[in-house]
């Protein structure tokens, strides 16, 4: 593996133009931010004095500071939605139980739990991840120890995947892969890998990527999951596809984003300047960084801007207790029982109402 310039553990934005070699490391924790520090310094103690509605307004002002949400009023009404009530204590009552905490307790108490329990106070996750571009004047190895991502922006009839038991896989334009453990790319062509070191993914490989998502995202975009997790908590690997004039809402994520611009155009908005995004551009996303993605013209395509997108972990996978081999296992009335359920949650609700 040759690296002609290494960016080591990046705490701000990245983009860059595809150059062979170029390797983004995120392997080290980075130091603490300004976010972490935030968060040491909360003390909800000079809350108990203040009335129920100035405890929430400080929650709402606490949560913008830690980079929650961007807009005022958030929690509370957050609160309102998750209770399905107009009553903001109903709702905090509602989230409480949620979570096996006693509604009757302490509002500071509540509040603080709530914040404890969906990770404000945490500090972000770190998994350790390297970003690096394919030089076609050397075989790109990969490591045994590691799971190994990769997209083909472009490339020669001759690049190709190759395995220690001998098997060869051509790699063609806008596919991808998946490998666990060692390997080479060899051949000339643009190729991003993402190492997600200390985990083992299952070997699968594909494309051409469609020209539209499959699953709903914010602000009319959509998302295909091109690799999912093989396990609850896996990295899994994704195209993200951004309709015509999209102005997305500013967010952030609990772990880092990696990933290229595949086709279309469009801006990476962040509190640091606009970066532009155009076809064969790396970019990589430091954990709870605000961002938003802008296109303009679709140039006659569906979809303006695709980009795909590395996720390190999820929230989202099969365990040993919740897999569809199990859950479709009948020899008892409950476990009918248990799968219709689930069957009715994830259907539409109209379909689950007609």
């Amino acid at each position: 593996m040759r690296s002609s310039r290494v960016l080591e553990s990046p705490t701000t934005f990245v983009v860059e133009d595809y150059t062979p070699g170029l390797t983004i490391s995120f392997r080290d924790p980075t130091a603490n931010s300004d976010l972490a520090r935030a968060r040491e310094a909360v003390d909800l103690e000079p809350w108990r004095s203040l009335p129920f509605e100035e405890q929430i307004e400080r929650a709402d002002l606490l949560c913008r500071q830690l980079s929650v949400s961007e807009r005022a009023g958030d929690f509370g009404e957050s609160l309102k939605r998750f209770g399905e009530s107009e009553d903001v204590r109903v709702g905090l009552a509602a989230a409480a139980t949620a979570f096996g905490l006693r509604p009757e307790a302490d509002t500071v108490d509540t509040i603080a739990a709530l914040l404890e329990q969906t990770g404000v106070f945490q500090r972000a996750s770190h998994f350790s991840v390297r970003l690096y571009c394919h030089d076609p004047q050397a075989p790109t190895a990969l490591e045994e120890d590691a799971t190994h991502f990769g997209f083909i922006l472009d490339g020669d009839p001759g690049l190709r995947l190759e395995l220690p038991d001998g098997r060869h896989y051509p790699l063609y334009p806008h596919s991808y892969f998946c490998v666990p453990g060692a390997g080479r790319i060899t051949g000339a062509g643009r190729v991003e890998l993402l190492t997600s070191f200390g985990t083992r993914g299952l070997l699968s490989l594909g494309g051409p990527i469609e020209p539209w998502g499959r699953l709903k995202y914010i602000d009319g975009c959509t998302d295909t999951m091109l690799v999912p997790p093989a396990r609850l908590g896996a990295p899994c690997f994704n195209a993200l596809y951004f309709p015509a004039e999209t102005r997305q809402t500013q967010h952030t994520h609990p772990s880092l984003r990696a990933g290229i611009v595949v086709s279309g155009e469009g801006v990476c908005k962040t509190p640091n300047g606009d970066h532009a995004l155009v076809p064969g551009r790396i970019f990589f996303l430091p954990p709870e960084t605000w961002h938003a993605f802008h296109t303009g013209d679709d140039g006659g395509q569906r979809s303006a801007l695709t980009v795909i997108a590395f996720h390190p972990d999820s929230d989202f996978g099969p365990t040993d207790d919740d897999h569809p081999m199990l859950n479709r296992t009948y020899f008892q009335f409950l476990h009918r029982l248990r799968s219709s359920l689930r069957t009715r949650a994830s259907e539409p609700a109209s379909s689950a109402n007609s």
